[in-house]
């Protein structure tokens, strides 16, 4: 018993234990912050405009997410392991390399995007208002900078620096549209006006703990090779589970309109905070199982990563039994509806939760991208199809049912592969 207890102990006080405990608190805040953004803005419009605002919304993310095409992984990779070696120059040409990728993709989807914006507007934000298509192309703008330098950092391993990062901008943007509500002149626009204001404060951060010298880096094209042959099949999963996890509110939104779509808009938010939880995670994952080398360590670190998430699973079941006063008390009577969604979207994204210490280990150990980028084409397929059937069917209810199925059938994907690694090759 003792044996067990010192084990447990040495696990508990581990470097990849407390920087987990930096992400995992600082994720926490990340979701309380974005919990009372969404609240301030649900209380200050109706529930029609809370569905044109999250369809918008959802959209720049989407947009955020394509621009990436993987490439926040391949930093996190190339810059751990350039500083592994103690090659401080070649880490700052992998992040000048991953910088000019990012930029140069967000301006081109954001004009893209500013040049259909009434069609947007109409076809996928539930609005005749050609304003939500603008912003839908700005805001992808202002979201870069919380998109990049956080992770860059994760790669030079400061992590407490990382969650600073990404708090300073959920921060900012809340006080901001809190104003606003508390001066009566809260509206959709001035709630996107707040991810400007968070940008500011993310590029001052930036120029404080990164520096700007690594804008005065030479990467060649073997730094820009290596990062996009390593970010490929990241990205191709990155950009379709990018459409594919947020195809819920465009569906909705054109298949069911504004109300149903603000329905479920609340609970999306607050299951959101199951997905952030699973990123910090798999952020601390990443630079373990990068620089392990070893199949044997590989294999225990993998056991012990998935312990962990049986006491976070454990909260997740209170949150939903707790779900009806926590959702009515908050946002109010008028969101009476989005509690059964809630309980059932939280519970889908369980079997989400417990992919993560698998696909850590295909991506960053078993160096096999291609296995998580071409599951996600089926991620795509089955999400679409199903949402296109459930959601006339069951509404607001519909797309849990398809995140249920399709997380329930990437768990057991993942874990096959890895277990077939591990376990059963010799």
């Amino acid at each position: 018993m003792k044996e067990y207890i010192l084990k447990a102990r040495s696990l508990a006080l581990s470097a990849t234990a407390k920087d987990t405990y930096i992400l995992f608190i600082g994720n926490v805040f990340l979701a309380f912050w974005g919990f009372l953004f969404t609240l301030i803005i649900a209380r200050a419009i109706s529930v029609s405009d809370f569905g044109i605002f999250s369809a918008t919304l959802n959209l720049a993310f989407i947009l955020s997410s394509l621009a990436d095409i993987g490439i926040s992984s391949g930093s996190v990779n190339f810059v751990s392991e350039s500083l592994a070696r103690g090659d401080i120059k070649k880490s700052s040409e992998y992040i000048k390399a991953s910088f000019v990728v990012r930029i140069i993709i967000v301006l081109a989807l954001s004009v893209l995007v500013l040049a259909f914006a009434p069609f947007i507007s109409a076809r996928f934000l539930a609005s005749q208002d050609s304003g939500m298509g603008i912003w839908a192309a700005v805001l992808p703008i202002f979201l870069f900078p919380e998109a990049f330098f956080p992770f860059i950092l994760r790669g030079q391993k400061r992590f407490l620096n990382s969650t600073i990062m990404s708090n300073s901008f959920y921060i900012a943007r809340l006080l901001f549209a809190f104003f606003l509500y508390i001066t009566g002149a809260l509206t959709i626009p001035g709630a996107f006006w707040g991810f400007g204001v968070g940008f500011l404060v993310t590029v001052v951060l930036a120029v404080v703990y990164i520096k700007t010298s690594f804008l005065f880096a030479k990467p060649g094209k073997v730094e820009y090779k290596n990062l996009l042959k390593f970010s490929g099949w990241i990205g191709v999963n990155g950009i379709i589970s990018s459409i594919a996890g947020r195809l819920d509110i465009l569906m909705l939104a054109a298949m069911a309109g504004a109300v149903a779509t603000g329905v479920y808009s609340i609970p999306s938010r607050l299951a959101t905070f199951i997905i952030v939880l699973a990123g910090s995670f798999s952020s601390v994952l990443a630079t373990r199982l990068a620089g392990f080398g070893d199949k044997t360590k590989e294999k225990s670190y993998i056991l012990k990563s998935a312990l962990v998430l049986v006491p976070i699973t454990v909260g997740i079941i209170i949150w939903i039994i707790m779900a009806k006063p926590f959702v009515t008390v908050l946002f109010g009577a008028k969101y009476l509806e989005a509690v059964p969604v809630f309980q059932a979207l939280a519970a889908s994204q369980i079997p989400f939760l417990f992919t993560v210490p698998a696909v850590s280990a295909i991506i960053y150990a078993m160096k096999k991208t291609i296995y998580i980028g071409g599951f996600s084409f089926f991620q795509l397929a089955a999400i679409f199809l199903l949402n296109y059937y459930f959601i006339p069917k069951y509404g607001p209810f519909g797309p849990t049912i398809t995140v249920g199925i399709v997380n329930t059938i990437l768990a057991i994907y993942v874990w096959t592969i890895v277990v077939r690694h591990y376990w059963l090759e010799k």
